[in-house]
């Protein structure tokens, strides 16, 4: 509880489709307005059955639920087909103490609503034997060896033999609750030449519209040749023809029910798990002859249908103008100016600590390191409609989001969502719940898109960084980290362009290390890397005497170059930067506790020059005043 509300959690996958869509809109319209309750919604699109490395990514939301914030948590098992995710769930409700209800699943010592399969499924089978008197029958059952496929066939095996007949398991077809091995299943059932039976009684909606096709495919008509039915009364089912005899569960009914358990777990903490069962509602219609023709305009069903199609064809279209602005520029920056811009109304995208700093620094790995669990998280982007600004907020995971309390629609509904790419997660989403018949599938397309663009950006920081060290790699000397030969003739060249100017005064100094030999020699070529790092160091140190803005290079062995252009007073500035090098090298020898003393031969020229180009003829010109100053000293090297 927080600031008197109850939370309560809702775990399950695929809220964009049946039989989690209803239930959570009916839950959010009981929801709405409420002072007393607010409801947070943990699911991915991923049903996590087959465990590919995208469930497991897809998987990392139900770590973020923060079971002390809960007063009681809602369970979908029979979406969630990892069956250590659900396990995680339970055993985390429970050392925590929250109160945990399961839909459509019995889970040891939970609170609990089904429906019961038997009782309508049962009269539907009764209805085809006494009403219709068929006798021939073929059931299409879900999943061999799955608990509610076996219950129908259970159910109308018995009420069959009540009647004197046999369901023998060749006459069990198995659709596995879907259209295509239903097809492949009536296929099979066609070639085999056996005579069409009198009925086909399917397990659910799915695949009794799938032998209906089948069946015209080939030229037989329901119900005046055969009958088929259905179950669960599916959405998409008011578009079929002929209209299904079915059974529907009332989902206003389950989340009454679901409701009614939260109100007394919460009134009452000690309430000892109950189990409510409540009954689908059998319907008997076309498909088995008993139905009138449906009222409804088929016309404005057809309108209806490409109105929805034509809403997701235009948000194809946003989902195709987010990705294509991305692509064109993957930086972090344009990334969040697009999803600014395109992305859902009142939502965060909310970045784990990992991923943010990867695209800060480019990252050393190529992937992101294994998820352990959600810490500090970072707000990439806000777009509330009341102005909040959240955007680079740090914010601990199990807050959820920053100003939770303040951040509920008028459904008292927030949506949290996973954002990965295969496994590697990234953070999540969050946004406010809306009661539209297409939004849920929009998320489902926005977030998958989401993922794909932030993996976008993800890899173009990879590789810009990669591409800079390359860079670096290609333009700078590995041992003493200035300009390389190559990298200071583009260094030069970049400076003389941005002096606007019409005549640049430019001043070289070339450098020599006096007794290079000697220090191999005598105290190892380690000792000679260091003479040259310090030599480096001391080129680098100067440029602060003259303002700044002087390009130094190892040219190559001991041979250093150093070079600025300048408006003007090159010569001022070059003696300056001499004594600054000078200075520098003196302390830095001082300071270094070698047994030997850096010494250079040094040249310094300055002239106008009227092209970046004719830097070599200075160039020239300064080694010849700085093979002139070695010439000047006997080497005396100290030890």
């Amino acid at each position: 509880m927080l600031n008197s509300v109850k939370y309560i959690g809702f775990c399950c996958t695929t809220a964009n489709k049946e039989p989690i869509k209803p239930i959570i809109d009916n839950l959010a319209d009981m929801l709405k307005d409420s002072g007393e309750y607010r409801m947070l919604v943990f699911q991915c699109f991923e049903d996590m059955y087959y465990k590919t490395r995208s469930d497991v990514g897809a998987s990392s939301i139900f770590k973020l639920v923060n079971y002390n914030m809960l007063d009681a948590m809602i369970i979908a098992p029979g979406t969630i087909f990892d069956r250590s995710v659900v396990d995680e769930i339970v055993r985390g409700c429970r050392e925590h103490g929250v109160p945990l209800i399961s839909v459509d699943e019995k889970l040891d010592g939970t609170f609990g609503v089904a429906f019961g399969y038997g009782e309508a499924f049962g009269a539907i089978v009764e209805h085809i034997l006494s009403w219709h008197g068929c006798k021939r029958i073929k059931l299409v059952a879900g999943y061999r060896g799955n608990d509610f496929s076996q219950t129908r066939i259970d159910c109308c095996r018995s009420i069959m033999e009540k009647h004197g007949l046999t369901l023998s398991d060749s006459d069990i077809m198995y659709g596995d609750f879907w259209e295509k091995p239903t097809y492949e299943a009536m296929d099979s059932f066609f070639a085999s030449g056996e005579a069409l039976p009198e009925a086909f009684i399917c397990c659910n909606d799915s695949m009794a519209m799938a032998v209906c096709l089948k069946l015209n495919e080939h030229g037989y008509r329901v119900p005046e040749d055969v009958i088929v039915t259905g179950f669960d009364g599916i959405e998409t089912e008011k578009f079929h023809q002929p209209r299904l005899t079915n059974a529907v569960r009332n989902n206003r009914t389950l989340a009454r029910a679901l409701m009614d358990i939260v109100e007394k777990v919460t009134a009452d903490p000690n309430l000892s798990p109950y189990q409510t069962e409540l009954e689908y509602e059998p319907v008997f219609s076309e498909s088995c002859g008993c139905g009138c023709p449906d009222s409804v305009d088929p016309n404005r069903r057809l309108a209806d249908f490409i109105s929805g199609f034509t809403n997701t064809l235009n948000f194809e279209e946003h989902i195709n103008s987010i990705e294509n602005k991305i692509a064109a520029d993957p930086a972090p920056d344009n990334v969040k100016k697009v999803l600014e811009q395109y992305c859902f109304v009142n939502s965060l995208v909310c970045l784990t600590d990992e991923f943010w700093k990867f695209i800060n620094d480019g990252g050393e790995n190529d992937r992101l390191p294994e998820f352990s669990g959600f810490g500090d998280m970072h707000v990439f982007t806000c777009t509330f409609d009341d102005g909040r600004k959240l955007d680079g907020t740090i914010f601990p995971a199990s807050r959820i989001m920053p100003q939770l309390e303040n951040s509920f629609s008028e459904h008292n509904t927030i949506f949290l969502i996973p954002l990965h790419f295969q496994d590697s997660v990234l953070g999540y989403f969050v946004t406010h719940y809306a009661h539209d018949e297409h939004h849920n599938q929009r998320l489902y397309t926005f977030c998958n898109s989401l993922n794909r663009c932030l993996e976008n950006m993800r890899t173009h920081e990879h590789l810009s960084m990669l591409n800079r060290r390359l860079e670096f790699l290609f333009t700078h000397d590995q041992l003493t980290r200035i300009f390389n030969r190559y990298g200071f003739y583009r260094g030069f060249g970049d400076s003389f362009n941005e002096v606007k100017t019409e005549n640049r005064d430019v001043f070289i100094v070339s450098i020599d290390l006096n007794d290079m030999k000697y220090i191999n020699d005598n105290f190892g070529h380690s000792a000679g890397d260091d003479a040259l790092c310090l030599i480096a160091q001391a080129l680098t140190k100067a440029g602060d005497c003259c303002g700044g803005g002087v390009v130094c290079s190892r040219f190559g062995g001991d041979e250093f170059v150093s070079a600025k252009v300048c408006a003007g007073n090159a010569k001022e500035q070059a003696e300056l930067y001499r004594a600054g090098f000078e200075n520098a090298l003196a302390e830095l020898n001082r300071s270094s506790g070698k047994p030997y003393q850096v010494n250079v031969g040094c040249g310094v020229y300055s002239a106008s020059l009227g092209a970046a180009d004719s830097i070599d003829e200075l160039i020239e010109l300064a080694d010849r005043l700085m093979y002139s100053d070695k010439a000047k000293h006997k080497r005396h090297p100290r030890n």
